[in-house]
């Protein structure tokens, strides 16, 4: 089985069975995909639902989102975790199929609304680990009110597997994963910002 339709009912009662962890950690609901915003009346019923429980809410994002259903999901989540995978507009386009102009002009939008926020770099070199990309990220989120967290999450080659099941071809399966002293070198470069970066998710 790779998927099911479910109702929000069905989803928060899949959430009660483990109450129990969330009271003894203080922990709660983290929404992923994908992309859970490709889906916004499901995503803020299911908040709005978990909202009632008094659970934690935590919504994972890629920004590339409708700016109103971006803004309305703020309502009803605790912490967002957003991911910035390049400022440079053209070679963001060319890696993922569209512009980064929606997900920074949200983030913005999102910022100034008071929304709590984690800035999730992927770093992937060759692609956005160079210290123009680093400075540029660095620049953009420190300049947004409120946001000073950034978690370095480094490339790694799990969707391989997934890939070769499918029968499609892995094209970044050459890229190495970057070391952690790579890592080190570029949370000392975001820390210059006046950012708080962790290594890992």
């Amino acid at each position: 089985m790779i998927g099911k339709t479910m109702s929000v009912d069905a989803v928060v009662a899949e959430i009660t069975k483990d109450t129990v962890f969330y009271d003894e950690s203080c922990g709660g609901v983290t929404i992923s995909g994908g992309e859970p915003l490709m889906q916004p009346s499901f995503l803020i019923a299911l908040l709005e639902a978990c909202g009632e429980l008094d659970l934690h809410r935590t919504v994972d994002t890629s920004g590339y989102a409708d700016t109103q259903a971006l803004l309305k999901t703020a309502t009803c989540t605790e912490l967002f975790l957003y991911d910035l995978k390049h400022m440079d507009p053209e070679k963001h386009y060319r890696f993922t199929g569209v512009s980064n102009e929606k997900i920074l002009t949200n983030l913005k939008h999102l910022s100034r609304q008071g929304a709590e926020i984690v800035i999730r770099f992927p770093v992937i070199p060759g692609f956005n680990s160079d210290a123009e990309n680093i400075d540029q990220t660095g620049a953009f989120v420190s300049s947004l009110p409120g946001i000073s967290r950034v978690n370095l999450l480094p490339y790694h080659c799990a969707a391989v597997a997934k890939y070769k099941n499918l029968g499609l071809n892995f094209k970044t399966a050459d890229i190495q994963q970057p070391s952690r002293e790579y890592l080190e070198s570029i949370a000392r470069r975001l820390k210059n910002y006046h950012l708080e970066v962790k290594i890992g998710g």
